[in-house]
């Protein structure tokens, strides 16, 4: 396997496959050489097909949720992936946090809209059933998609921000939560 934070090539039984990916999802992956578990989802176009890889399988329904939005293409899709974990986008989407949404690449305040509109029912769905609530102040989750961005792991992320103020604004969340990682 060969990474870099937005691709990776995977070997398959001797055959390289490119696959697009999010940021988390590579912070996600393990370590080059290691066996990993990637879910695909192919798109076919005229002149060529292009996968894209997901860690999880709740990050590539987001995806395909997100494909089913009007003008919304698999980049776009991919840069809200790479900004928000899918349970940080689906709080984002159910408690209709337009604001969050234009902070990712490629998504202004119509796109934003579109996307809160034909995902709210779907996403709320999928949130229940996978136990995700909607978090009142505080988005932790944008803080630990920040410092998994960096190339930080998950358990290092949860370890690093239970240690910080939860009432702090994001910024100062992830600040402290870097703190804590150089200590260590």
């Amino acid at each position: 396997m060969q990474k870099t934070p937005d691709r990776i090539v995977l070997e398959v039984g001797g055959v390289g496959f490119d696959l697009s990916i999010s940021n988390i999802t590579s912070g996600q992956l393990p370590a080059i050489g290691e066996k990993a578990k990637v879910y695909t989802y192919l798109i076919v176009r005229e002149d060529n097909l292009v996968l894209y890889g997901f860690g999880t399988l709740l990050e590539r329904t987001v995806f395909n949720h997100l494909l089913s939005v009007g003008g919304i293409g698999p980049r776009t899709a991919q840069a809200v992936l790479s900004t928000f974990t899918p349970p940080a986008f689906i709080q984002i989407v159910q408690s209709s946090d337009e604001e969050a949404l234009c902070k990712v690449s490629g998504v202004g305040k119509k796109t934003a809209q579109r996307i809160l509109l034909e995902l709210k029912d779907k996403l709320r769905r999928i949130g229940q059933e996978t136990d995700i609530s909607v978090s009142t102040g505080v988005e932790p989750d944008l803080a630990a998609a920040a410092l998994i961005q960096l190339g930080y792991t998950d358990d290092e992320v949860k370890l690093a921000l239970s240690k910080v103020d939860n009432s702090a604004d994001t910024a100062l969340r992830v600040r402290g939560a870097l703190e804590v990682l150089r200590e260590r």
